[in-house]
């Protein structure tokens, strides 16, 4: 099979690879589409403390079971569906206070490699977090899955009461999903971001939009501010954008050992919470696959175009510089 491997921090290449077989309790898919992301630039551009390199790239994935291992029962050769990242093991200590997305044997082993024809499936996930979406769903829609169960955490994150005002400091396809999000839970949504052509979608999105190479963000006076940019400088502004008592959820991440100073005083006096997210539940993806099988979520319009794997390259060339949100990948016409 052919797909693309990345072989070092700024290098990949187009490869002959073995195809995947079903070890006990896993699946291997035959995909049918996959979503470019900005989790694959940044491992491109700088590595990932928990991904060895080499890799084959990709995670956003739907496809078609074409085997199915020992001991798989709740699933079938022909099924069409999307698999989570990540299976947690249900019995550790996180597992069992709640906090699955943490759950280190789940990150042991992750689905990875959906820029290739076909992509084995772990055994956890296929346990856990496997996916059926509806026939008329899309495959590139159904792809959206775990960056949606990402954003769907962090709401729960942000806990309740919700938000009157949430300001979204990004205006990439994740601050677009919190933007839709925002819409769906009657949730009034500002996007701060760069460019017009994103800030327009976020307008089409019901969001209010920001400028923040012109007017600025300024004194917003949120109830709620998510960031979804991993700059550290953002991390540090939010807290001067909500009012006492708001909540920072800092959504996006940073790069491994950067260190982020903020204002004391306006944290104690203001009681402001800090908030970290991170991943997302099985719980939670299922609830994102419900929300794009409604059409509540249409990601749609985050696609800026798609194309075969040969494409790739220029895809991933184009998010690199700021064109674009997503690009499709599509394995079956």
């Amino acid at each position: 099979m052919r797909g693309f491997v990345q072989t070092a921090v700024g290098k990949f290449e187009e490869r002959d690879l073995p195809v995947p077989r079903a070890a006990p309790g896993e699946v291997v898919l035959r995909m049918r589409a996959a979503l470019t992301c900005g989790t694959d630039l940044k491992l491109l551009a700088r590595g990932h403390p928990r991904i060895a390199l080499p890799v084959t790239m990709g995670h956003e994935a739907c496809g078609d079971i074409v085997e199915v291992g020992q001991g798989v029962t709740e699933f079938r050769a022909g099924e069409r569906v999307v698999p989570g990242v990540s299976g947690p093991c249900g019995d550790c200590g996180d597992c069992r206070g709640g906090r699955s997305n943490l759950c280190a044997e789940a990150h042991a082993d992750r689905t990875w490699g959906a820029f290739a024809e076909f992509l084995r499936v772990p055994a956890a996930v296929v346990r856990n977090n496997l996916h059926r979406p509806p026939a008329d769903l899309p495959d590139e829609v159904g792809a959206f899955l775990d960056p949606l169960a990402s954003v769907v955490h962090g709401w729960n994150r942000l806990g309740s009461p919700p938000p009157r005002t949430l300001l979204i400091y990004g205006a990439g396809a994740v601050g677009l999903l919190w933007a839709a999000t925002a819409r769906a839970r009657g949730v009034r949504a500002i996007v701060a971001g760069r460019r017009a052509a994103r800030l327009q979608i976020a307008l089409r999105l019901g969001a209010e939009v920001l400028d923040v190479e012109g007017a600025g963000a300024g004194a917003v006076g949120a109830d709620a501010a998510v960031d979804c940019t991993g700059d550290p400088r953002v991390w540090e502004l939010l807290p001067t954008l909500v009012r006492p008592g708001g909540r920072v959820l800092l959504f996006g991440g940073c790069a491994p050992g950067v260190s982020v100073t903020f204002d004391a005083a306006r944290l104690h006096y203001s009681e402001l919470a800090l908030i970290g997210s991170f991943h997302s539940t099985p719980e939670e993806a299922r609830a994102a696959m419900a929300a794009l099988a409604s059409g509540q979520v249409d990601p749609r319009p985050l696609i800026t175009r798609t194309g075969a794997l040969a494409d790739l390259p220029a895809f991933l060339d184009a998010q690199a510089r700021g064109e674009g949100i997503r690009y499709a990948i599509r394995y079956i016409d």
